[in-house]
């Protein structure tokens, strides 16, 4: 069996969820509130102010906008989101530290300040939770409007202006300082660095990852179903990379630099959709970065 046939095994596709989802229950400690204006979280896309008693702080931020994102870097040991759940609200993809699903706002009756996710049984370190916006409907939906009222940190409090750059040495997928957009997959398997990685194949789902070095090597996976990837160094169209390899090989370093200005820099690799006339499929891996002094 080719090692394709394994690792696709393994897959954990987004699932969608309930609102209230979490991943366990038991909570214990002090709670801070991060409310929607509170500069631990950075907003892109377009977004809209709600402003109704019944919100905490009295307002809350909304949008129905395809990729539209919110993003808070909180330190803490669990976190819940809060919004708005109605009928007329949709789905949306949340991350924590790399780990993507569904979740679903929608309720049969509308409630101020739900818990619409929670996710327990973090380590003490610094977090990143991402909510982007699919314009998507659940199978009840009315609508597609996400909702951010505010997060409720335990152990912690939120992180103003984000984390900063990654420093030299190896980064691993789940890194707070990595983001992420789009629709990707976790892939668990002793092949990867740390045993696992992350892929994605639809166009414009994307990757980042700010740094300070003077280089960076993107590690991945590839094989006879990956795809063609375009990297972002800087700002600037760098190269685009064609991940298919045969025989598949894990660890692989498809995209390297080095020799750059000491200093923060920042990383994009983005994915295309498409593929060269070999290969079976249009998948990318982000397995690591190397950061390099």
């Amino acid at each position: 069996m080719r090692m394709i046939c394994r690792l696709r095994s393994f897959f954990l596709l987004p699932v969608v969820l309930a609102v209230g989802a979490s991943f366990c229950l038991a909570q214990s400690g002090s709670t801070t509130r991060i409310e929607e204006n509170d500069p631990s979280i950075a907003y892109s896309g377009n977004w809209y102010t709600n402003e109704t008693p019944s919100n905490s702080g009295g307002s809350a931020a909304l949008t129905n906008a395809t990729g539209a994102r919110a993003v808070v870097t909180f330190t803490g040991t669990a976190i819940s989101w809060i919004g708005v759940a109605d009928r007329w609200n949709g789905l949306a993809t949340v991350t924590i530290d790399g780990q993507p699903l569904k979740v679903d706002s929608w309720a049969g009756t509308t409630r101020y300040q739900a818990v619409l996710f929670t996710v327990n049984g973090l380590s003490i370190g610094p977090h990143k939770l991402s909510i982007e916006i699919n314009h998507e409907r659940g199978p009840n939906g009315e609508g597609s409007w996400v909702w951010v009222d505010a997060f409720d940190v335990q152990d912690g409090a939120g992180v103003p202006g984000g984390l900063p750059a990654a420093t030299v040495g190896r980064i691993e997928n789940d890194n707070p300082a990595v983001t992420y957009t789009g629709i990707w997959y976790l892939n668990t398997n002793a092949v990867h660095s740390d045993g696992s990685a992350l892929l994605a194949v639809g166009p414009g789902s994307a990757v980042s990852l700010n740094f300070n070095g003077t280089g960076i090597a993107w590690i991945a996976y590839r094989d006879e179903w990956s795809g063609l990837a375009r990297v972002i160094l800087d700002g600037e169209l760098k190269a685009t990379v064609d991940t298919y390899l045969s025989p598949g090989r894990a660890r692989t370093a498809p995209y390297r630099v080095e020799g750059l200005p000491p200093g923060n820099h920042s990383l994009t690799i983005e994915v295309t959709g498409t593929r060269n006339e070999s290969s079976g499929g249009s998948w990318v891996w982000i397995d690591a970065f190397d950061v390099m002094q």
